[in-house]
């Protein structure tokens, strides 16, 4: 629990720390959120903020890479690597649609190439809780996961409307995704050392560090760059 809770700290603090040089720079190049009618601020609000949650998601990832007890999820299996690899795809996608405006056809098929780097490199739904366990077939199983990981992805983006809202409702989703996984990993026995639950408390970190900047009134947005990166590690975990 206490490398969890590091790897937590590390995440929030570098993401903290990443704002306002990431601010900066939005705002040097003119990377802003216009006004629009449905908006609540009244001035044009720097984008880019995931561009510091990511920093702090590859900070927290490093540092548990290195841990004796969490870097067990490093060596018992490829999920760690294909959630980075999958993680990196989509938020260079945010990234662009946040500096030059992607259309949704375009961002649509980037989080269905996202989804389908984590498919292919085993990160996927087998089973599910029907009529006791239903096995899926792996066609079926590639189908539901790319589903449940756009499905997720846009979630968030939607709920990103409000000062503080997405960060705080994905803080706080994680927070109890990070207490089932690392409960049931412990009750069944399994160890604590599961991709879920560093998944889960890196997330957390990241929201945690973001939030002092993005509550009302906000300084800084995550943008789709943070919002369908953050989407995509809670769908993972």
């Amino acid at each position: 629990m206490r490398e969890y809770l590091l790897v937590l700290f590390v995440a929030a603090a570098v993401t903290y720390l990443s704002v306002p040089v990431v601010r900066w720079y939005a705002v040097r190049w003119n990377v802003m959120a216009e006004i629009r009618d449905r908006d609540v601020h009244d001035y044009p609000i720097p984008r880019l903020g995931g561009v510091a949650m990511f920093a702090g998601f590859l900070a927290g990832m490093l540092v548990a890479s290195q841990l004796s007890f969490v870097s067990d999820v490093f060596k018992e299996s490829q999920d760690a690597v294909a959630v980075l690899s999958a993680g990196a795809l989509i938020w260079l996608i945010g990234v662009a649609d946040d500096i030059w405006g992607l259309d949704s056809l375009t961002k649509a098929a980037g989080q269905v190439v996202a989804a389908g780097v984590l498919v292919f490199q085993g990160v996927q739904l087998v089973w599910l809780p029907i009529g006791g366990v239903t096995v899926l077939d792996f066609n079926t199983s590639v189908l539901v996961t790319v589903l449940v990981v756009v499905g997720t992805i846009n979630a968030i983006n939607f709920v990103d409307g409000l000062d503080g809202l997405a960060a705080g409702i994905i803080g706080i989703g994680s927070l109890a995704f990070f207490a089932f996984s690392y409960l049931l990993s412990v009750d069944r026995g399994i160890g604590g050392a599961t991709t879920a639950a560093l998944l889960t408390a890196v997330l957390a970190g990241m929201c945690a560090g973001f939030l002092p900047h993005n509550f009302n009134p906000a300084r800084i947005f995550m943008g789709d760059s943070g919002s369908m990166l953050a989407g995509l590690l809670l769908s993972a975990s």
